[in-house]
Order: structure tokens, then sequence, then C-alpha cells
């Protein structure tokens, strides 16, 4: 029964409340206005509710309410499962990795609803306490995942800078920003004009040291690595060089007479929590024809190339009892870690395979870089404080085995020079650089 039908029931019967008649009429008339008053007022109060708002700005100024503004291209449906999400997910905390999963996945939901277009998929019924995203990295390309503490690979910034390049004695320092103590990985390799031989690393800072017995002509790396076990791995050209490889612990710079016990099987050098320094020198090893190409004794972990002080500057020159003469570069280093961010996580979530809707006909790149967008200024709005969350996409990969190998050299790398500051450089002999008459032993 509609209103003006409930107004004419209440009149006395003697009254005419046929269609038509006069009194109908004006009843009809009030009681329109009363419809429109209530339909109004239906307005208002459903303009109150996230879910009955009928129009964009009656949404938008309920999300201003908290502080949620919506995006210019964001449907309707969209932004009222993302607000509704974001507000539950303050009230439970907003901090813990459920809420914030929580809340994705609800934003996900819409964003499949709203644009079409599905990323993974979702359960029947979610918030039942079964997590959706896998935790730590998953080989399943249309598995979101949850990676606290992500990985992250580092490098020294002077290698970097001095393009690997490293004098015998060189040292370097590595700065492993991390959880953990994590093994150093990379590549040594031969420098062109020199032969490097007997490459040894020393951690300074835990007394760690590895040594390859061999030699490494230009155009040949020894590379060190961990494979996805865990195991240490050291490669010359891709054939296995652990056997000709040394690594221990206790190492004393300096001592005639250092009492390292070799591990049984070598092992990666470790780096640990913060800074460690880093000292590169070949070792002359007897019953190997690479004698005249190291130091004989352990040296001093001040050692230095000699160089000669200037007139006015006697500073900028080096003691005679803890220096040796000038050499060349003698190795390329390329030296890397993966370390673990602390607090950090990382939502992925696969972008390699969508399902999309056959009806929608938007750009689908444009909407997953705007959806994404929307996820990242979700995270930031309720991750800790201190805390970096991100959301990022994981597109497809795939990797084979290479079985042939073409290495060429740099052209860039710098000539053998020796850097003398001294009037009478042309008077000291250096092995394999100065000319056996005209010069004599400094």
């Amino acid at each position: 029964m509609n209103r003006l039908d409930a107004c004419l029931q209440r009149f006395p019967p003697i009254y005419n409340i046929d269609p038509g008649s006069l009194l109908h009429q004006v009843m009809a008339l009030f009681t329109t206005s009363m419809a429109a008053y209530d339909e109004d007022m239906n307005r208002v109060q459903r303009a109150h509710w996230i879910d009955t708002a009928f129009d964009h700005d009656d949404i938008v100024k309920l999300g201003a309410l908290f502080d949620i503004p919506a995006a210019s291209w964001e449907p309707d449906h969209l932004y009222r499962a993302r607000l509704k999400a974001t507000i539950a997910a303050r009230l439970r905390g907003a901090v813990t990795r459920d809420v914030l999963e929580f809340v994705l996945v609800r934003i996900i939901d819409g964003a499949q609803q709203a644009l079409g277009t599905r990323y993974f998929d979702l359960p029947a019924t979610t918030g039942t306490g079964r997590s959706v995203f896998h935790t730590g990295p998953t080989e399943k390309p249309m598995t979101p995942a949850f990676i606290e503490y992500p990985k992250q690979r580092r490098r020294s910034e002077t290698l970097i800078n001095n393009r690997g390049l490293l004098r015998s004695l060189g040292k370097f320092t590595l700065n492993n920003k991390g959880l953990h103590p994590v093994p150093l990985q990379g590549v040594i390799r031969g420098v062109t004009g020199r032969m490097t031989t007997v490459p040894v690393l020393v951690n300074l800072t835990n007394g760690q040291v590895l040594t390859y017995l061999g030699d490494l002509p230009c155009g040949y790396e020894l590379q060190l690595g961990v494979d996805d076990n865990g195991e240490f791995t050291a490669n010359v050209n891709d054939k296995d060089m652990r056997d000709r490889l040394y690594t221990g612990e206790g190492f004393v710079p300096g001592e005639s007479f250092t009492p390292i016990i070799p591990d049984p099987e070598p092992q990666p050098l470790m780096l640990e929590r913060g800074e460690n320094q880093l000292w590169y020198f070949p070792l002359a090893v007897f019953d190997e024809k690479i004698l005249g190409a190291g130091v004989y004794g352990m040296p001093a972990v001040d050692l230095q190339h000699g160089r000669y002080a200037e007139r006015d500057n006697e500073q900028s020159g080096t003691l005679f009892d803890k220096s040796l003469f000038e050499q060349p570069y003698g190795v390329s280093l390329d030296l890397w870690w993966d370390e673990d961010v602390p607090a950090r996580f990382v939502f992925e979530i696969p972008t390699g395979v969508v399902r999309r809707d056959a009806q929608v006909d938007s750009d689908l790149d444009a909407d997953r870089v705007r959806l994404f967008a929307l996820l990242q200024q979700t995270v930031n709005l309720l991750r800790a404080a201190g805390v970096d969350g991100r959301v990022e996409p994981r597109a497809l990969s795939d990797s084979q085995e290479m079985n042939d190998r073409v290495r060429i050299l740099d052209p860039t790398l710098i000539s053998d020079e020796m850097r003398m500051e001294s009037r009478l450089s042309g008077l000291s002999a250096l092995f394999d650089s100065s000319a056996l008459d005209g010069s004599r032993f400094g």
C-alpha cells in the first residue's frame, strides 16, 4: 500500500475517495510531496553508508573522513571495496601480515569485478584464516608470495669505480647491512699483459682466507658462488676447481708461519654484519711454475707500495721498511653478496598470466599500472613506521643452460704503467718492467 492509499483509507466513509474525485486529487498532490520528501530522506540515509551511497561524490566524502581519497580513474565498486577493507584493517591493527594480506585480497577481488581482470585464484570465502600468499619465494608462476627480509644483491662501490682493477696488497671495504653473515661471491679475472697467480683473498675482519692454487691468465676467470642448495662452487671457465681451492680461518697477517688448518671442503668467505676489510695479494708457492709472481712470506697488513715523498710534503711518501716496489694492476675483481634487507617485506603478485573478461575493452597495461599503484598506496598507509613495505608484480621468467661462451676482453683497460713520482724512478729496477742495463736495485 502506497502513501496515497494509506491516507485515503483514514477518511470516514461519507467522503468520496474514488479516483477522479476532488479529495483524491488533493490528497494525491499532498502525498506526492510527502513521497518525494521520504525519498530525499532515504537518499540522505543511504549516503551515510558505503555500500548504499548513490552518488560518487557521497562515497568520496565518506572516504575523506578516513583520509582515503578516490583515484580519478577508479570505478565506484573498486573504491567501495578498497575503502571498506582499509577501514577494517585499521580497526584490526593494520600492521600485521594477516591484515595487510586481507586488504590486498579484498582490493584485488574488487578489481576483478570492476575491471574484469583476475591475476590469481582467490578462495571462495576470504577472511577464513587461510593464507592466500605463499610464505617466501615460490617457483609457481600463478602463486602470490609474501617475502619478509627479501634478499638484495650488493657490490663494492670502490671496485665498481675502479672497474674492478686491484694491485697486489690492495685493500677495500665491503659493508654488509643485512641481518646475518653472508657468503661472498664473485669473479676473479686475469688482467691483460699480467699473470694473476695464486690469488689470495683475506677477510681481515674475521680472519678467513681463500687461496686458489693456480694461475689465471688474461681471459680466464675464477667464479666463486653458492648454488641453490647452499653448496660452495668454484669454477674456472666452467671447470670445477674446488680441489685447487684452499680455505681456512685464523689468518694472522705478517706472521712468518700462520697455523691455518684448511677446511676439509672449501668454504666461501663470510662477510660479517657491518664493515669487512678485504685484502688481496698473490702468493709464491714452491713446486708451482709461478714462483716469481708473488710474495714469498706472509706480508704485514700495513705493507704498501713504495712512493717517494714530495720535496715539500714528507707525508706523501711511504716508509722504506714498510713498502715494496709499486706494481701495476694485477687482478680484476667483481664481488657481490646477497644480504637480507632488514625492516622490509614484499608482496609479489603474479602478472605473467592474466585472465580478462571478453567484454572489457580497457587498456590492460594501464589498468595494471594503476591498480598496483593503488595497492602500494594502501600498503604505505597501513605499514608500520620505519618499515619498507612493497607490492611488486612478478612477470613470467625462464632460464636455460648456456653451452657456448664468447669472451670479449675489455679494450678500455688501462695500460700497465708505473706511477713513479720521483726523478730517480728510472734508476730503480722493476722485474718484467725495467731494462737490465741502465737500472739498479733500489
